[in-house]
């Protein structure tokens, strides 16, 4: 009698798996890869987790013990439940990672500083009313902060919120040799990500061994100066040709960075030049058509 029942346990759960196993992959089909790629890491560690239980995947064999299905029934059971939970708040969160946020964050402060020693106090007072007098011809409500060797200035154009950190660098005698600077402005997170910077000789290197994946735009003159970091798909969607023509206008004051990182809701430039009203014109129209790109992100297959 026990003996039956025994087996009878083993048939049920094995039957009980074999539709969790159906009922999961049905609803795994329903999401996309950007779906999985938005989780968290230790949620999609746990979801794994709960996904393979003690049994890997589906598999089973008659040496199974009565534990191991158990447990196999319990996770897949608690897997499918968070999936489906997940999968109801999809809507929303599409919603949510295609707002543009009012409002960013500061640039940091350079983890590098090359700075030796200060300027003096009639050029860092000129470079600032110069710095000032830029940000605001573009908004005349801009607020500008002296930090020593360090301006700040927080703006709005075209009701794009942005923040502008200039870095004094100074050289051994003390005089200011250039000045880095660091535009940011916030996007939306369903944005891909999209690192444009200068092709130095290093990267030139590592393209032409194949460690680089490359991106192009068809313009030689812009893929000669620049290496694009991204899919196609993300190149072909921030770098119009009016894009590409601020980067190169950009580029003669300094050739500069753009770094469009949807997982912190920023978008930056940075450079490096005495504050110039034309390179900060540049900059914010880039930025501006950054912030405009329309989100396309998908979590559902349709």
């Amino acid at each position: 009698m026990s003996g039956d029942l025994y087996r009878d346990a083993h048939v049920g759960l094995r039957a009980r798996i074999a539709e969790l196993t159906a009922r999961i992959e049905a609803r795994e089909s329903e999401v996309t890869e950007a779906f999985w790629e938005s989780l968290a890491p230790l949620l999609r560690d746990q979801l794994s987790t709960l996904r393979r239980g003690p049994i890997f995947g589906p598999v089973m064999s008659a040496e199974d013990s009565l534990e191991e299905l158990t447990r196999t029934e319990a996770m897949l059971a608690t897997y499918l439940d968070e999936l489906e939970r997940i999968i109801a708040t999809l809507p929303a969160m599409e919603a949510e990672w295609a707002i543009r946020p009012d409002d960013v964050a500061d640039p940091p402060e350079p983890k590098l500083s090359f700075r030796y020693g200060g300027p003096s106090a009639e050029e860092a007072a000129s470079i600032y009313r110069h710095f000032g007098a830029m940000v605001r011809e573009r908004d005349r409500d801009a607020q500008v902060l002296d930090l020593d060797t360090m301006y700040l200035a927080r703006f709005r154009e075209r009701g794009c919120p942005f923040a502008l950190r200039a870095t004094l660098y100074t050289q051994g005698n003390g005089q200011v040799a250039e000045v880095g600077m660091w535009l940011v402005t916030s996007i939306a997170r369903a944005l891909p990500r999209l690192v444009v910077r200068h092709e130095t000789l290093v990267l030139s290197v590592g393209k032409a061994l194949g460690l680089k994946h490359e991106v192009e735009v068809g313009d030689t003159s812009f893929d000669g100066l620049f290496l694009i970091e991204g899919t196609k798909a993300a190149a072909d969607l921030y770098l119009s040709p009016a894009v590409q023509g601020q980067l190169l206008a950009l580029s003669r004051f300094d050739i500069p960075t753009l770094d469009i990182d949807p997982g912190t809701r920023t978008a930056s430039l940075r450079w490096r030049f005495e504050p110039a009203a034309k390179a900060l014109d540049a900059a914010v129209r880039i930025l501006t058509a950054v912030r405009e790109a329309r989100p396309s992100v998908r979590f559902r297959n349709e």
